[in-house]
């Protein structure tokens, strides 16, 4: 029998910004999503307050002033940071696992010796020591099971921050599956949890009840498994490595609409930078860039106008600067004055191995030493950006502007990726 571990961290993003502000503990806290736009994370405190996630700060902002709510932009530096630090915790004492997201791990047990219940503490409270995060685990043969004795575990404080279903009794079990709702169940989605509803499924229960069949019919072969895996059948393995990336898209709504083609050129540039980096850390690299801005849909009473254009390089790479170049161009192409620019991306796509060999030039060398040149810069490149920070050194129309740049008046440091934000005492 397999043993699966499922850990999550708990309200990840406001506990990021707790653990380097004690002065936030014990008090309400939500984070806000891109441009500070609705609430993507909030604290206990501040739920008992009657917020909600998704719901635009503009409507609570008169609540959060009357209780001391803390408000704060999202960090994404900061909390990619603390996960990768989690990751490198856990690691440490489980043989395989595999990052599910950015504040969630699956970590394959089996065959280690010993209470399984008593590692799951270790690991809480190891976490907890070295990164001040809270977070809460759980145990079962399947990942499907794991992740719902996690979710018991965030739910009843009684278990004190861990649920094993191999310590609960058959009858416990049954319990467990009779109070779970069938929308709370991992790999259940609304549209799914709906269907189910039609035919009087409405607890996991209830959902274990049907036959193979007729949840085949309803969901096919994924709804399948989820259903086999909750009667403790191992059926949906951990992703050790990361599946291998069909494209590589970057895009980021304006802080303010904007008019001026270098207003574009500055956001897309950036998120070229951005998306070459990936591709170099990754060992991937591409044969074809898209680029799209478009209006606000959303201002009827505003002209309309969205582009999305696309270019195959004649070799693929990852060369920031080739296709910054590239870029421009298209800009360069596509832009009409008149419009009031909400958003704009890129999309990289055609991705291949970094070390596959490239298609022969019939006429020359195919640009080999070029290549090569590329190449060396871009280690340097990377170099100096692990060293000074990841905008060091960035093509030059991405510093064409600064008003597309994304709303986040309430951000907080970078107290690990920054030496200028690192806390000093004094």
């Amino acid at each position: 029998m397999h043993t699966v571990l499922h850990t999550d961290m708990n309200k990840f993003y406001a506990s990021c910004e707790r653990a380097f502000r004690p002065d936030l503990r014990g008090r309400p806290v939500v984070v806000l999503s891109n441009t500070d736009g609705c609430v993507v994370a909030l604290t206990a405190e501040a739920k008992a307050l009657g917020i909600r996630r998704g719901v635009p700060y503009f409507l609570i902002r008169e609540l959060a002033q009357k209780h001391g709510v803390a408000v704060l932009s999202s960090n994404y530096e900061l909390y990619q940071s603390m996960s990768d630090r989690i990751a490198a915790v856990i690691g440490r004492q489980v043989p395989v696992m595999e990052r599910y997201s950015i504040d969630e791990i699956f970590a394959d047990l089996t065959g280690i010796s010993g209470d399984m219940t008593a590692l799951a503490r270790r690991i809480r409270e190891q976490v907890f020591d070295w990164t001040r995060i809270p977070s809460c685990a759980g145990i079962a043969p399947t990942k499907t099971l794991a992740k719902l004795c996690d979710h018991f575990a965030k739910t009843y404080d009684a278990f004190g921050g861990v649920v094993s279903w191999f310590d609960l009794t058959p009858a416990r079990q049954a319990k467990a599956l009779a109070a779970t709702p069938v929308s709370e169940i991992w790999g259940v989605g609304p549209k799914t949890a709906a269907k189910l509803a039609d035919r009087r499924v409405r607890t996991a229960a209830d959902f274990v009840q049907l036959s193979s069949p007729a949840v085949r019919r309803i969901g096919g072969s994924v709804l399948v498994a989820t259903w086999a895996e909750l009667q403790g059948d191992f059926c949906i393995p951990l992703e050790i490595k990361p599946k291998t990336r069909l494209q590589i898209c970057r895009s980021r709504s304006f802080g303010e609409a904007c008019s001026h083609p270098d207003d574009i050129r500055s956001a897309v540039c950036t998120h070229v930078a951005e998306a070459c980096r990936v591709m170099r850390r990754e060992g991937l690299k591409a044969g074809r860039l898209t680029v799209f801005y478009y209006t606000n849909i959303f201002r009827e009473d505003l002209p309309q106008h969205a582009v999305e254009v696309s270019e195959t390089v004649a070799h693929p790479s990852a060369d920031t600067f080739l296709f910054a170049g590239l870029a421009d161009r298209l800009i360069g192409r596509t832009f009409r004055t008149g419009f009031a620019y909400k958003k704009a991306g890129v999309i990289f796509s055609e991705l291949t191995d970094a070390d596959a060999p490239d298609t022969p030039d019939l006429f020359g060398d195919g640009g080999e030493a070029q290549r090569r040149r590329s190449e060396a810069l871009m280690k340097t490149i990377d170099g100096l950006a692990e060293r000074y920070g990841k905008n060091f050194v960035e093509p030059g129309a991405a510093r064409l502007s600064t008003a597309w740049i994304m709303k986040r008046d309430r951000l907080s440091p970078c107290y690990t990726t920054r030496l200028e934000d690192v806390i000093t005492a004094g």
